[in-house]
């Protein structure tokens, strides 16, 4: 049985699968949830002030709040207590980030989604999922994206 399910959610169409069958799980077995959201701010820092670079910052970690009060909302419709966090990256490796605070969390279980992006594109971005699966030893129950 899982007690503690981890759920690493963006901005796409599979995060709400994601978070719904996570949701489904928690339910019926009674284990906790922590939802997060890793704000990707690596872009935005390279180390000089820039004229607009808090104000990008501010926007991007709102728009992270944003989803995650989505998150709240949703949670608590469908009766299930789940802690949410953002987590902002400054230039980490993010499958790292999240396996760190999953650990944290004492996590036994993530539920991920993939996107299928097809392999060229695989190839140039790399998988999350992928990624978490080879750096941590926690199950995955990886959702996916059919095609239609």
């Amino acid at each position: 049985m899982f007690n503690k399910v981890y759920v690493p959610i963006d901005n796409t169409d599979i995060s709400d699968r994601v978070l719904n069958e996570a949701i489904d799980l928690v339910k019926s077995t009674g284990a906790k949830l922590r939802v997060t959201h890793v704000v990707n701010l690596e872009q935005i820092t390279f180390g000089v002030e820039l004229i607009g670079v808090a104000e990008l910052k501010e926007a991007l970690v709102n728009i992270g709040n944003n989803l995650l009060d989505g998150v709240k909302t949703k949670l608590q419709e469908s009766g299930v207590t789940g802690e949410v966090k953002l987590i902002e990256n400054f230039g980490s490796d993010i499958a790292t980030l999240i396996v760190d605070d999953a650990k944290e969390f004492g996590a036994d279980l993530f539920v991920l989604g993939s996107h299928h992006l097809g392999s060229f594109s695989h190839f140039i971005t790399g998988g999350i999922a992928e990624d978490i699966s080879q750096d941590s030893d926690i199950p995955i129950l990886l959702i996916t994206k059919h095609k239609e």
